[in-house]
């Protein structure tokens, strides 16, 4: 890290976030994670907002305060990716669906995930509705996110659909490869790469909920399992999403009336630290985002 950076090259955006006590506690909440995703995402979902997105855009994106070693070509990544529908079209995804399986635990397994797609030219608009379980098991975050989605086969000419985005302040680019279907159920997999580093995941949408119960759900369990091992992955970590829904959850991020609540103590300030001298402070094991 270069601490200058911070106040020279990104002077606005830390003036902006250093001078809000819910901003700055969400830098201290994200250091303490030390990169855990399920943590750092549960941090954006008690504290984010556009300052910390503004912030961690400017310090970790665009002038490189903080850098995590070596740029890695990911352009290798993408290079054999499952086998993706030759037929599919985007209108084979409009509507809503439920996300009910999902294939890796730290991006496709929240609770009560569902996902609309609409018409846009070029592509198709997604708004996506998912959950993030506070740690001290009070309830949940509510989170909404609006992503577009590219009628593109992407660099390597194998995708269904291409996104690029924002999230949480950072770039993020992500290839969709629809693996299979029929009436009812969509089988997706996805690779993609932030500035972090690479990553990837499958999951299946249905259109209810409840899709996968009883004797007709296990046939389409079964169906399903079959297309997800014919693309060369393991139907036993296709994992169930919980779609129960229970009404104890809360917006996430921010809101003006919480953020002028927050009050800032002096272990926020020493946490601060962990950004400028990476590794100063111990990692606690049982560090809790809703607890700061």
């Amino acid at each position: 890290a270069e601490p200058s950076c911070f106040f020279q090259e990104c002077k606005e955006q830390t003036t902006s976030c250093f001078s809000n006590p819910a901003c700055l506690k969400g830098i201290t909440c994200l250091g303490n994670c030390r990169g855990e995703q399920l943590c750092a995402t549960q941090c954006f979902a008690r504290f984010g907002s556009e300052r910390l997105n503004a912030w961690l855009g400017c310090t970790l994106e665009d002038k490189e305060c903080v850098t995590t070693g070596v740029k890695q070509d990911t352009s290798k990544y993408y290079a054999n990716p499952p086998p993706a529908m030759a037929s599919f079209t985007p209108a084979d995804l409009e509507g809503a669906w439920y996300k009910v399986l999902g294939y890796n635990p730290k991006y496709d397994t929240y609770p009560c995930q569902t996902n609309t797609f609409t018409k846009a030219d070029g592509g198709l608009t997604n708004e996506i509705l998912f959950r993030v379980p506070k740690p001290d098991g009070s309830g949940s975050w509510q989170n909404n996110f609006v992503e577009t989605m590219a009628n593109s086969r992407g660099p390597q000419g194998k995708a269904s659909m291409t996104v690029e985005g924002k999230m949480f302040g950072l770039t993020f680019h992500e290839q969709w490869y629809v693996l299979g279907g029929a009436d009812g159920f969509r089988v997706v997999s996805y690779i993609g790469d932030t500035q972090q580093g690479p990553y990837e995941g499958a999951f299946v949408f249905t259109k209810s909920k409840d899709a996968l119960v009883g004797s007709e759900g296990a046939k389409l369990r079964a169906q399903i399992d079959g297309v997800v091992s014919a693309a060369g992955l393991d139907p036993k970590k296709m994992a169930a999403i919980d779609n129960s829904c229970p009404a104890d959850s809360t917006a996430a991020g921010a809101s003006t009336l919480e953020a002028s609540k927050e009050k800032l103590e002096w272990k926020d300030v020493f946490e601060l630290t962990e950004w400028f001298r990476p590794g100063t402070i111990k990692k606690s094991a049982d560090f809790d985002p809703t607890r700061m």
